[in-house]
This record gives C-alpha cells, structure tokens and sequence, in this order.
C-alpha cells in the first residue's frame, strides 16, 4: 500500500465515523425535543383534564346539596300531612271506644 493510500484510508474513516456520530447525536438530540414535546401536551391535557374533572364534581355537589334541601323539605310536609291525619284518626278511635 502507498503513502497516498494509507492517508486516504486515514482520513476517510474518521471523517465517515465523525459525520455518523454526529448524526446520531443531532438525532438524539430532537428525539428529545419531541420526548419534551409530548411530555408538554401530556402534562397540559392531565391539567385540563383535572380542571374539568373539578368542574363537574362543583356541580355534583351542588346538586347533591339542592337534593338534599328538597327532601328534607318533601320530609317535613310527609310528617306535618300524617300528623294533620294523626287527629281525625285518633279522634274517631276515641268515639268508638265511648260508643263500646
């Protein structure tokens, strides 16, 4: 082999090995960009998620609340209406004993 050769095949090799590594560290390097890109649009969508997530449980609960107000209102008129039953009953029972 010439002179010529061996500097040929001296340079070529570390010139083709420099030019794939870097290629590979260029790649790696946007392979990050798009990890921290989908880990942005995650992050952002799990906070929109929550928010609506918050929004709806606000809203049960206040439901839950109307609800709960409702019945023990439907709860008090059952109780005034069979005691407003509770008085003619008992005073027919009190004739029928009088009458026995």
């Amino acid at each position: 082999m010439s002179n010529v050769q061996i500097l040929t095949t001296a340079l070529t090799v570390p010139t083709a090995f420099l030019a794939v590594l870097m290629g590979v560290l260029l790649n790696n390097g946007r392979l990050g960009d798009i990890r921290d890109l989908v880990n942005r649009r995650v992050e952002d969508t799990k906070n929109l998620l929550e928010a609506k997530i918050d929004k709806v449980d606000a809203k049960i609960d206040n439901r839950a609340g109307e609800l709960r107000i409702l019945m023990e209102k439907n709860h008090s008129e059952l109780l005034m209406k069979f005691s407003e039953m509770e008085s003619p009953l008992s005073r027919i029972e009190n004739e029928r004993r009088i009458v026995q």
